[in-house]
């Protein structure tokens, strides 16, 4: 039993090493628009390739008529596979096969295997090629008002020169002069290059075809391109907190633009409970019950069903109420076993509380299963998630709370030399303590205070929240105080998320437009105390606490809602964590007990409104699609104004539509992308040899065909984000200069002020980059290359701004569009943005 099969490829694209016996093909065979008949062959003691006598006389003239021309459009990289070639008794199979149209090199190989599991492989090259040959050379695919060179080689095989007469027909585009061009002699086994000027003009499928005649023989080759529209599609969107009368938001719609594709969606909500409400199924359906998420599912459904109980709703309102994910179209990804009612957070909270008195230890504490000793952190997590419970009203088993407690205190002074498990166990120690109103504080617990207070500069955000909450559960209010300056000092604070410091162009940010701000690492960290999400939890619970009416607190809960991942954040204690913040932030904002009366209008015609009262605040956005009549090119105007009430309105506004701007403008939400092209020059120096040269290309920059250019794509994330991906589309006429997907890339991170330095702002940036510009941190990127884009995929990208960097070579002459690189989260299709469009022109570089 044996396998053959026959791969074509340009020649020197591969490389083969050796000789195989038992393997011949001829080293070169007629191409197969000289023949009729197939090839054939043999595996056995030899392979060969034949053709039929009558194969030459398909391109000879006869009685002086014209060539005949067979149009090649076959160009299929493989001739033939077959697995199970079965040989005869004499260990030998003949097989057929007709070879594509591509005047290649080609490498056939036999696998063979026998009864007795006895092995072999043999290999060799063969060619295919005729007289007279000519190949069409043309970019990949074509972008509407581009100017194109479309170049015919011609190859003359024989050993006698030829005059030769080239033509093309371009379907689907405009060709510039004369169909067919004047003869041009063409040496003996020699080429010669024609060129013709095509433009593009409409979208669509591009046929051409080029015709090579000479005396006696012919040729021509057919190929189909397609031919894309010059425009994207464009996502603009505004979105803020009306804290007055009334909200205006502005959105420029371009007049170059197809008005079928444009839809906006308005969203208005009048609270966050929403979001908090609809992460507690992802903890109702966590499938592990370690002490961990057993705390993590129990406590926020005891927390949140007595903080709803508390402003006024009746318990029908709140356990009936769907949560099925904010966005119905995401509810599978966010909710995969589907749509829940709160009518189990009672279960849930017996369930709880049943499984942690069982996993109590003799000692008092807790570890992380029933088994094992007790753990210092999950002893203080349960104390804390029970203190909290019985304050919500829940009844405890008597003692179970007070052995914790006992064991805590005397393990306290343990961790002297760990101040990050210290102030963990202290805070859960201090609200016990203001919970029970006992007046004096524990020896132990004060001691650990004065050591945690001393050491503070060894603390992070999330510790020195901590830190700060005991402070004011002993009613340490001064030292509280300081504690919160101390965290105010340290904010990442971005005061207009709606404006990039990577794009053009004046911006403008809406005062409507809600700040954020958080704490902690934003990417790879090692201390569990250093994650972003429970760090800014903590710091929002610290200053609701100690100062709630603290500037920061609109901008931490806006920074929370974003970093969401669906409906949850990363894990059950994360999420369990800010759904705590985010109770104690709508029990001091008061929005589930507001009313609302507001109205719509776009460019002064109503689209619609609602009256909302304090029971319909659970409900998800009230959604309203603007007729397509009410706006116009240019700027328009939505009005969000109250009618009546004081609770707060969060809004959205978002546009979709097809771009037809010459040039694309740049446009973000979240995301901002921006591309810039470098000419790569080599220069010599007197002792480094050859260095490169950055020159940065202008809108309307010219390079010569054969160099290269480097593309520096930049990212400024306003979040932390997960599984994004970029798409930069090329201009037709470059090629990426790496050949295969998936080699090493990586996306490194910009300083602050090399951001400021590089002057991006202004229309050229600076070219030259140094190891001194960047923070040191990176992420790998995973690129594609695609006939018309380069992906780049990231599976993760902190808050800050990036930079990507990859080479393309300039090819084929002509003028061309560069289409702005587009980037979007994968599964958060909100979070998206484009840059500029770019047009470059490649000129013919010098002759070799």
């Amino acid at each position: 039993r044996a396998s053959a099969g026959i791969v074509g490829g340009v020649a020197g694209r591969a490389r083969w090493g050796g000789r195989v016996d038992g393997l011949a093909l001829p080293a070169a065979a007629p191409g197969p628009g000289m023949a009729k008949s197939a090839s054939m062959m043999r595996v056995g003691g030899r392979v060969a390739a034949e053709m039929a006598k009558d194969q030459a006389q398909s391109v000879t003239v006869s009685n002086g008529e014209e060539p005949a021309v067979q149009v090649r459009t076959d160009f299929r990289a493989t001739v033939f596979w077959q697995p199970n070639v079965i040989t005869d008794k004499d260990g030998k199979a003949t097989i057929r096969f007709k070879y594509p149209d591509s005047l290649t090199s080609w490498k056939a190989t036999a696998r063979a295997v026998s009864a007795a599991n006895q092995f072999g492989i043999a290999s060799t090259n063969t060619r295919t090629r005729q007289p007279l040959m000519i190949r069409l050379q043309a970019p990949r695919f074509f972008v509407v008002g581009d100017t194109v060179t479309i170049s015919g080689v011609i190859n003359n095989n024989t050993d006698t020169p030829m005059r030769v007469t080239p033509s093309l027909d371009a379907a689907g585009l405009v060709l510039q002069g004369t169909k067919t061009m004047a003869p041009v002699e063409v040496k003996s086994n020699g080429e010669g290059r024609v060129d013709w000027t095509v433009s593009v003009q409409k979208q669509g499928t591009a046929k051409l075809k080029v015709t090579a005649r000479g005396a006696q023989y012919a040729d021509a080759m057919e190929k189909e391109f397609p031919v894309f529209e010059h425009g994207i599609e464009k996502f603009i969107s505004r979105s803020g907190k009306l804290r007055g009368n009334e909200a205006i938001i502005k959105l420029d719609l371009p007049a170059e633009r197809k008005p079928e594709s444009t839809s906006i969606n308005i969203q208005v909500t009048p609270s966050f409970a929403v979001t908090m409400l609809d992460a507690l199924p992802y903890l109702i359906d966590y499938p592990y019950g370690c002490t961990e998420q057993t705390m993590s599912r129990f406590l926020p459904a005891a927390v949140v069903a007595k903080t709803l109980k508390d402003l006024g709703l009746q318990p029908e309102q709140v356990m009936g109420h769907i949560f099925g994910g904010i966005e119905p179209e995401t509810a599978i990804q966010t909710h995969p076993k589907g749509e829940k009612d709160l009518n189990d957070l009672e279960k849930m909270i017996r369930q709880g509380l049943d499984r942690l008195y069982d996993f109590q230890h003799s000692d008092g504490g807790w570890g992380w299963w029933k088994e094992g000793d007790s753990d210092h952190f999950m002893s203080a997590y349960v104390v804390w998630g029970l203190t909290l419970a019985r304050q919500g009203g829940i009844s405890l088993k008597t003692g179970v709370l007070e052995r914790g407690v006992s064991y805590l205190d005397k393990e306290l002074v343990e961790q002297e030399n760990n101040p990050d498990l210290q102030a963990w166990m202290l805070h859960s120690l201090a609200v016990y303590h203001a919970a029970s109103s006992s007046g004096t504080v524990s020896p132990n617990q004060n001691r650990a205070y004065k050591n945690l207070w001393a050491n503070r500069d060894q603390l992070n955000a999330y510790t020195r929240a901590l830190l700060a909450l005991s402070a004011h559960s002993y009613g340490y209010s001064e030292a509280a105080k300081t504690l919160i300056e101390n965290l105010e000092n340290g904010v990442k604070l971005d005061s207009k998320p709606d404006i990039s410091v990577i794009l053009r162009g004046e911006q403008s940010s809406q005062s409507e437009t809600m700040a954020t701000a958080h704490w902690g690492e934003d990417g790879i960290y090692w201390r569990w105390s250093d994650g972003g999400v429970e760090s800014t939890a903590f710091v929002l619970r610290a200053l609701l606490a100690i100062d709630p009416q603290n500037k920061l607190v609109e901008p931490v809960m806006n920074w929370l809602i974003k970093n969401r991942r669906g409906a949850q954040w990363s894990n059950t204690r994360d999420t369990a964590i800010v759904v705590l913040s985010m109770n104690d932030y709508l029990r001091k904002s008061g929005e589930l007990a507001a009313e609302a009366d507001y109205e719509i209008s776009v460019n002064g015609s109503r689209v619609g409104g609602r009256k909302v009262a304090p029971r319909e605040v659970l409900s998800t956005p009230s959604q309203w699609t603007v007729d397509r009549q009410l706006l116009k090119s240019g700027s328009n105007e939505f009005r969000i104004s109250r009618k009546a009430g004081n609770g707060p309105l969060y809004f959205a506004v978002q546009a979709k539509f097809f771009s037809l701007e010459e040039p694309v403008t740049a446009a973000g939400n979240e995301l901002f992308v921006r591309r810039q092209y470098y000419r790569l020059l080599n220069k010599p120096t007197l002792l480094k040899g050859f260095v490169s040269q950055r020159l940065p290309l202008k809108d309307e920059g010219a390079v010569e065909s054969g160099d290269r250019v480097e593309v520096v794509v930049t990212v400024e994330a306003k979040n932390n984000y997960e599984y994004l991906v970029f798409e930069d589309l090329k201009p037709a006429g470059f090629e990426a200069v790496q050949v295969r997907s998936g080699e090493p890339l990586f996306a490194r991170e910009l300083k602050s002020g090399t951001v400021d330095r590089k002057g991006y702002k202004e229309s050229t940036p600076n070219a030259n980059a140094e190891e001194g510009d960047y923070t040191g941190r990176s992420r790998w990127v995973y690129q594609e290359l695609r006939d018309r884009k380069v992906a780049l995929f990231v599976d993760k990208l902190p808050q800050g701004v990036w930079e990507i960097r990859y080479e393309l070579r300039a090819e084929v002459p002509g003028k061309f569009h560069a289409l702005p690189v587009l980037g979007h989260a994968m599964y958060v299709p909100e979070i998206r943005g484009n840059g500029e469009e770019t047009r470059l022109t490649i000129t013919e570089g010098p002759q070799q």
